[in-house]
């Protein structure tokens, strides 16, 4: 445990939450805001919907299935949404109301009948045994707060002989360092709110916290100038206004790391934490196989290659021509799934089926 989240521990009244009410309920939107296949239909004259046509169709491919589908963990309809047109039905979950309601803001957008939106936790699916002939979850197992149960319940709503195709983040390669510490200070209404998130590699584990703050009458115009002051981040924010997290470095941490927290200790009223396990390679196996599944095929995900491909195919001025063939090319490099080495990878993908 890092200093600034141990003294966090010692020194605030925490309740412990779900990641779906402390991260995914405070956001605008979880993906993208032109995210392909979620929020816009897509474009073959787009580099990215290429790459992301094709993950797609890896799902598709080591699905094996063109069957019932569920989408655990879909936040605003990935990949339930983009998979409807190739399956017979698509179910997507997710224990955020908030992300509920995006996801089927989209859905009506691209009125597909065969997509249900249901707010339900991955921990306790609310569907019989055998109900569905493929289960896809996109990096959201390690997000509950037990994924071993999670993949308990996916293996039971599984029919015989059914697939899991999910995606997990790889700390181990996601990090450059053992440890990544982030903070965002900002005020909502009349009161200030301090995030701060740790990820560690070893073991691979995941905090976030989000400590309210009421200034005395002395540090009211002291912390508005902190949290007007605070660096805006490039790109998504969770709700308009807010900044967005930084890394705890340099001039970031001097200003709001732990000697800050310590200076404001007594006008924190509480706080709000949840922790989370991460797999590495080796612990994804095991858990995967001690659940009862069979045939485990972990790998790297197909998007950096298919993004070196589709920019080398751009540069050289052939992209364009193979427009028309766009879901036949996609379809075709999306096979490769299998070849892509976890090594290196901060995304895993993985496939594992049932038993019969």
């Amino acid at each position: 445990m890092q200093p600034l989240e141990a003294w966090i521990h010692a020194n605030v009244a925490l309740e412990r939450v779900d990641s779906a009410h402390l991260r995914y309920d405070a956001m605008n939107r979880q993906a993208p805001q032109d995210l392909p296949g979620v929020y816009r239909a897509y474009d073959p004259d787009r580099i990215y919907d290429w790459v992301d046509l094709t993950l797609i169709f890896a799902y598709l491919n080591a699905l094996s299935t063109t069957g019932r589908v569920l989408d655990i963990g879909t936040g605003d309809g990935w990949p339930a949404l983009p998979l409807a047109p190739h399956v017979r039905e698509v179910i997507g979950v997710d224990l955020s109301t908030v992300r509920i309601e995006v996801a089927r803001e989209n859905l009506a957008r691209f009125g597909y009948t065969n997509v249900t939106f249901v707010i339900a936790s991955g921990e306790e699916l609310p569907f019989p045994a055998n109900s569905f002939d493929g289960v896809v979850v996109g990096t959201a197992i390690e997000q509950m707060n037990d994924p071993r149960r999670c993949l308990a319940e996916i293996h039971r709503v599984l029919v015989p002989g059914g697939t899991l195709i999910a995606t997990f983040e790889h700390l181990g390669a996601e990090l450059s360092e053992e440890v990544s510490e982030q903070v965002e200070f900002f005020k909502r209404g009349n009161v200030f709110l301090y995030r701060y998130t740790v990820k560690e590699t070893l073991p691979p584990r995941e905090a976030e916290y989000q400590l309210f703050i009421h200034p005395t009458n002395d540090y009211s115009e002291l912390l508005h100038e902190k949290a007007v002051s605070f660096p805006s981040r490039p790109g998504f924010v969770r709700r308009a206004g807010e900044p967005g997290e930084r890394a705890l470095a340099d001039d970031i941490r001097e200003a709001y790391g732990l000697s800050f927290l310590k200076e404001i200790a007594g006008m924190i009223d509480q706080g709000q934490y949840f922790e989370l396990d991460h797999f590495d390679l080796p612990t994804l196996k095991e858990t995967l196989e001690a659940v009862g599944f069979s045939q485990v095929k972990i790998c790297g995900r197909i998007t950096q290659a298919a993004h070196r491909f589709f920019i080398d195919l751009n540069e050289r001025g052939t992209l364009k021509g193979l427009c028309p063939h766009f879901e036949s090319i996609c379809a075709a490099l999306a096979t490769l799934w299998p070849l892509i080495p976890p090594q290196g990878e901060s995304v895993l993908f993985t496939r594992s089926r049932r038993k019969k």
